[in-house]
């Protein structure tokens, strides 16, 4: 009977033990530590009865261990059971109890502890009762409570009735260590249970697999995203029965790589899954190996990257199309091109590339507004698309300009082809386009080059028709140019003088060059125009028919523009104190210059830099700024004209020479152009002429400049005609300020 009691005994301490054991690792189970300590007090207990002293201390210690061993499994079951623990209403329940039994056990210790193991039992069978109502883990701890509820019923019978114990010992002896197997399978349990449930509840599917492919277990998440009706279907399926195209040798690969020692972690893949019903989804797989009892497994992330895929194509196709039109950008169109010429790399036809930019469109931005502009720009490319050509791809690549590709398979028809659609694209275009209340004909200058003649990458065939653009334009705009090497040449020149005005102010390059400009009857010098000159140290002199309209394109023309007022103001201010008094300097403006915002801001500084009077500038302009620049340019003649400055027309009769614009702007000088000059003694219509523009610019209080007077003859006739002012290589050429001939006079 010894040897069971203390088999008993060391059970009670084992299970004990291991429950305070899983409160040290998990102090969140705080009824492990009231299990455990209700099976030692218990042990307690037993230890003390199993002296067979029946004396009252013997009996209180009993009676004490005991009720605290039941107290701590009922606040155990309720803890674990999420159920409140009433301490007060307890501890007097419990006290009463303690107090009773100790009556007893005075009288009758041995009726004592019979009804201590009847309520021992009592308190197991309904703490087997409140762990049964759990899942399944739980059933089994449950079972050996009740069995051992059992076992301390029949044992306090025995013991009242004084039956030998040994058996029943034995029997307690057995459930407690069955007890302890129950609960390591139900924390075990229990722990898997939680490691499930916190995937399952979480955004995406996953899965476990063993080193041999199985699954070990999928989420419910999982197989909704891979279309399969339950988890449960895909636990204990080979890995490649669920994994779409992939062998079991690639399976066992995958594994190998995922769970290597210099693997990433995470592993992330994709994968394309085809659904029973052959619907494929892409999937993101974001893996991570994990070692369990021994064995190593993978714990996969599945997600289902439809929405992102989608979106990533959403995205692409948006910074692939410009967002005006819908058409191509530059960077897709590029793109094509570049994949057609790979793709005919070695073949005979022939990539044909069309590159139309709409003319004059700055014109209708600026008279009619931007929203117009962009209406025209939709309307345009809706006139492209509707043609209907044969084209690979149609881009717009921002602004005004288009583009269009297409091939021929045969090179000896490719320029016929490409001249057809260039003027079909011309016509099309031509064709009126209503806007709101107007109806607008469009010109184009369309440039034209082949690859591989022009050019085996996007790049330089790109350039070729860049290059035929500009040369459509230089030849009269509205037609298309095929490209050649002499375009290209021309492109080079400018790519060459773009990059080096870049630093032309700084490096100190740029210099002022003055022509005088006499009175016609005395020949004295009244005033100056200031031309500009332009030495690198790269390309030598460049004439500014080379890089002025350059500069004008890419916008430099304003710094140039800047640094021409205020050289030209300086040089104002240095005349000023000579003995024949000030001489007035014209400076030649573009029009980017007349409608930059700062254009007056800037003249005003360049003036109070100086030192110079305004009297001292004249600003000059040509017929072009007139048309182009109208509402804007009457502002700043009007603000120059009030600040003191004065202004002139150059080059008059080259270019739309409409009397309109004359009586609208109010300028004060009129400068007859060269052409015109220089047949005045030889061609009766030439002096008509040059009579009728001296006459119509008196009639409107202008002064009168011939330009490009040469010979003595020439300058007596414009002074009979009333010229005032006459500029030419008669009197000098264009010089550094430092030789300027104070008293300019015919040789």
């Amino acid at each position: 009977m010894v040897a069971t009691i203390h088999l008993s005994l060391l059970a009670d301490l084992i299970l004990g033990g291991m429950l305070i054991f899983l409160w040290l690792m998990r102090r969140g189970d705080r009824h492990a530590l009231y299990w455990g300590s209700a099976q030692i007090l218990l042990a307690v207990a037993a230890a003390v009865w199993s002296l067979r002293v029946l004396e009252l201390w013997a009996s209180v210690l009993i009676i004490g261990a005991g009720t605290l061993g039941m107290v701590c499994h009922v606040a155990g079951t309720l803890l674990f059971c999420g159920k409140p623990i009433l301490w007060r209403r307890q501890a007097l329940g419990w006290i009463t109890y303690a107090c009773v039994q100790t009556l007893i056990a005075a009288a009758w210790p041995r009726l004592s502890h019979g009804l201590s193991l009847l309520t021992l039992g009592a308190v197991l069978a309904w703490c087997g009762w409140q762990l049964s109502r759990r899942k399944h883990p739980y059933k089994l701890l449950a079972l050996t409570l009740w069995l051992r509820a059992a076992t301390n019923v029949v044992f306090s019978l025995n013991m009242l009735m004084g039956t030998h114990l040994e058996g029943l010992f034995a029997i307690g002896f057995v459930l407690k260590l069955l007890a302890s197997f129950g609960l390591i399978h139900a924390i075990l349990a229990d722990n898997q249970r939680r490691i499930f449930d916190v995937l399952n509840g979480l955004g995406h599917g996953f899965l476990i697999r063993d080193a041999g492919g199985i699954v070990r277990f999928a989420s419910e998440k999982l197989a909704l995203s891979i279309g399969l009706a339950g988890a449960k279907e895909m636990v204990g399926q080979h890995i490649t029965s669920l994994a779409y195209g992939r062998s079991k040798e690639e399976g066992a690969a995958w594994f190998q790589h995922v769970t290597a020692p210099d693997a990433p972690r995470p592993c992330i893949d994709e994968v394309v899954h085809q659904h029973r019903d052959g619907r494929e989804v892409p999937l993101e797989i974001i893996s991570v190996p994990f070692e369990d009892r021994g064995e190593l497994h993978v714990l996969s992330q599945v997600i289902d990257i439809s929405e992102r895929k989608a979106l990533e194509a959403t995205r692409q196709r948006a910074a692939m199309l410009d967002e005006s039109t819908g058409l191509l950008n530059r960077f897709a169109f590029r793109q094509t091109l570049g994949d057609r010429l790979a793709a005919s790399r070695g073949q005979d036809e022939v990539t044909i590339v069309l590159l139309i930019d709409i003319d004059h469109f700055k014109r209708v931005n600026d008279t009619l507004g931007h929203t117009v502009g962009d209406t025209l720009i939709k309307r345009v490319a809706t006139r492209l698309q509707q043609l209907q050509l044969p084209h690979l791809a149609l881009a717009r690549f921002g602004g005004d300009e288009f583009a269009l590709m297409f091939t021929e398979a045969d090179p000896a028809t490719a320029h016929d082809a490409a001249e057809r659609f260039a003027r079909a694209i011309l016509l099309a275009l031509h064709e009126p386009i209503p806007l709101s209340s107007f109806r607008i004909s469009i010109k184009a200058s369309i440039g034209i080059a082949f690859a591989p003649a022009h050019g085996l990458d996007p790049e330089s065939v790109l350039s070729a028709a860049d290059a035929a653009v500009y040369a459509a334009k230089d030849r009269g705009r509205n037609r298309h140019e095929f490209f050649d090497e002499r375009m290209g040449a021309k492109s080079r020149d400018a790519l060459l003088i773009e990059e080096a005005l870049q630093q032309a102010i700084a490096n100190n390059e740029f210099q002022l060059v003055y022509q005088p400009i006499v009175d016609a009857r005395s020949r004295r010098l009244v005033k100056v125009e200031a031309l500009l000159r332009w030495r690198t140290p790269t390309l030598g002199f460049v004439g500014p028919d080379r890089f002025i309209p350059i500069a004008e394109d890419n916008g430099q023309i304003i710094s140039i523009g800047t640094w021409v007022v205020q050289e030209a103001a300086r040089q104002a201010r240095a005349w000023h104190s000579r003995p024949e008094g000030p001489i007035r300097i014209a400076v030649n403006v573009s029009a980017a210059q007349l409608v930059d915002p700062d254009f007056i801001d800037v003249v005003d500084r360049a003036i109070a830099d100086a030192g110079a009077a305004p009297t001292e500038l004249e600003i000059e302009m040509t017929e072009r700024v007139l048309i182009n620049e109208a509402d804007t340019v009457v502002r700043v003649i009007d603000t120059l004209h009030e600040k003191g400055l004065s202004t002139s027309l150059d080059d008059f009769g080259t270019g739309y020479s409409s009397l309109s614009y004359l009586t609208r702007f109010h300028l004060r000088t009129l400068k007859i152009d060269r052409a015109f000059v220089n047949g005045i003694d030889q061609d009766e219509r030439s002096l008509a002429l040059v009579r009728a523009i001296i006459a119509m610019g008196h009639s409107l209080g202008m002064s009168i400049v011939a330009e490009g007077v040469e010979t003595e003859n020439q300058a007596r006739i414009l002074a009979g005609l009333g010229c005032e002012y006459l500029q030419g290589y008669l009197f000098s050429p264009p010089v550094p300020a430092e030789k300027l001939i104070p008293n300019a006079s015919a040789a």
